[in-house]
């Protein structure tokens, strides 16, 4: 019996004990939803295809990379929401903002695309970095409306971090989303993707 309260009184401690590390979960900020009805039928459209990441940054855990061969993800650290479902609608979003000459939207069924201009994010870089950086880098498309392709470019951003840590990884990396939509609005803007345009 008095092995049986021993082995309870030891289970007991252990449970009691804290957590050596807790997850911490990390989303992307979003651009300010648009509430302008007339816009939609005003503007052309541009659907926002997924993104597409390369496979090692596809893990639910933010990605860090300790030496030029090496990257680890985060086991604590976590994003709370898939990333590329996150960058996706924070591009989306973006452009909405950055650019008027169309009307950026995801990908839908309701939606059919087999005549619509299309973007096409490729991610090869979404991570801290040892140096103190974020890297995002990649390449996007722009496809016209009759299927034929208009821009390739590519793109690197290396923004430093305001301190250590996964916070301020996030932070960095919101910053070079946003200046990767920066240079796609620009581009848009001045872009005929459409026929009769």
């Amino acid at each position: 019996m008095s092995a049986l309260i021993a082995i309870g009184l030891v289970l007991t401690g252990c449970s009691s004990q804290p957590e050596e590390s807790e997850i911490t979960t990390y989303v992307l900020p979003q651009a300010p939803e648009q509430t302008a009805p007339g816009l939609v039928t005003q503007q052309p459209l541009l659907v926002v295809s997924p993104v597409e990441m390369a496979l090692h940054l596809t893990g639910t855990g933010l990605v860090y990379q300790t030496s030029e061969t090496a990257v680890v993800q985060a086991q604590q650290n976590l994003w709370a929401e898939d990333i590329v479902r996150q960058l996706t609608r924070r591009i989306n979003g973006d452009l909405r903002i950055k650019q008027s000459r169309y009307w950026p939207t995801e990908r839908s069924a309701a939606i059919q695309t087999a005549n619509v201009p299309k973007l096409q994010v490729r991610v090869n870089e979404f991570n801290g970095h040892y140096s103190g950086s974020a890297y995002f880098s990649g390449e996007w498309l722009l496809v016209e409306q009759a299927g034929n392709l208009k821009t390739i470019q590519p793109f690197s951003f290396q923004v430093p971090l305001k301190e250590p840590g996964y916070s301020a990884q996030v932070n960095a990396l919101s910053e070079a989303v946003s200046r990767l939509t920066t240079q796609i609005a620009q581009r848009l803007s001045t872009s005929s993707l459409y026929q009769t345009e």
